[in-house]
């Protein structure tokens, strides 16, 4: 279609330019980010050119792009977008207009992952209240933003504060959106790991069980999401103490998710180094230093040698070469992984 009317309209008339935009959109929903990236940013261009840099459909397509700049973990790049949106929809559109509190929404999601926690939680409570009274206390947007507000609390470590949010956005979406809805059942499993992380394990437990229960009646047993709800309670049981019944589940979890997901994939490295955990707790070094070490080597493939979980891992094996006695190769591991943070860190 947008081929088509590129032919018969020309490259920059306002329907070519909407085919377009939904190219960039199915191509983000796809997984090609970078080719949706490029897409938008065309659209952005000539909309500026035809339409004007204020106009509602250019502003929409550069907050698609500050959207896919963050998803490629350019979060500076599209903080100075979201940014710059966000001052023409206030100009325009007013500060409690919708499309204005997304974008305040969006660069407060974008905030934390900068970092700015304190900025990310003022700033997404304050779109809460602006969409409670805007849309209604209830209304989906205003629940994902008190989710945000939640998740803002627990990365500045304000666990009770994020446990009791959840718990208020996981009942509204149930009343709302239905006790099934994909949301719903989010805000569920947020309300697991509040409740481990405030060491109620026994809680969080029940919070897994019954979680996995629904996902796996509404989703299936080994849908993504089912099975990260299993690797919170193989974590959980592991905090109770239970190292045997969590190397179970933890290993369980593991080859699902191989093969569901691929042997490679970040979520299945999680549930190695889950496994490689247990096997520690359970005095099985050995066999932990291996299994870390397939963590490592993996990541390195998949994320670089210098990513953070990375280096996490490099740890996780000078911890298990302590343990086994081999202090020397601990030592120089340990000193390995401080020479690659502080080159990560310097930019060098």
């Amino acid at each position: 279609m947008a081929a088509e009317r590129t032919h018969l309209l020309g490259p920059e008339h306002p329907d070519t330019l909407a085919s377009r935009y939904e190219v960039a959109f199915t191509l983000s929903r796809t997984g090609r980010t970078a080719d949706a990236l490029q897409e938008y940013r065309f659209v952005a261009a000539a909309r500026t050119r035809t339409l004007g840099a204020d106009h509602p459909d250019t502003l929409a397509a550069r907050q698609e792009m500050a959207y896919l700049l963050g998803q490629s973990g350019r979060h500076f790049d599209a903080h100075q977008v979201y940014t710059s949106v966000l001052a023409a929809r206030e100009r325009t559109e007013g500060a409690d207009h919708p499309d204005t509190l997304r974008c305040r929404h969006n660069l407060a999601f974008n905030l934390s992952r900068l970092g700015r926690l304190e900025d990310s939680y003022r700033m997404a409570g304050e779109v809460a209240e602006a969409r409670a009274r805007v849309l209604g206390p209830d209304h989906p947007d205003t629940l994902v933003t008190r989710y945000e507000v939640a998740y803002a609390l627990g990365q500045l470590g304000h666990w009770p504060e994020a446990l009791a949010a959840y718990r208020e956005v996981a009942d509204a979406r149930a009343r709302a959106l239905g006790p099934d809805h994909p949301d719903t059942l989010a805000a569920r499993y947020e309300v697991g790991i509040s409740l481990g992380r405030l060491g109620r394990g026994a809680q969080a437990l029940t919070v897994y069980r019954d979680l996995i229960g629904d996902r796996t009646r509404v989703q299936g047993a080994t849908h993504p999401e089912t099975l990260r709800a299993r690797h919170g309670l193989g974590v959980n049981l592991g905090r109770l103490g239970r190292w045997e019944e969590a190397l179970a589940e933890s290993r369980e979890v593991c080859a699902d998710r191989a093969r569901v997901l691929g042997p490679e994939h970040p979520d299945t490295l999680v549930s190695r180094r889950e496994v490689a955990v247990g096997l520690g707790w359970l005095g099985r070094w050995s066999d932990a230093l291996t299994e870390y070490r397939q963590v490592a080597a993996a990541r390195a493939r998949v994320l670089g040698p210098e990513h953070p979980d990375t280096l996490a891992s490099r740890n996780d094996e000078a911890h298990c070469l302590e343990r086994l006695g081999r202090g020397t190769e601990a030592v120089e591991l340990y000193r390995k992984v401080a020479v690659l943070r502080q080159r990560r860190a310097s930019g060098a």
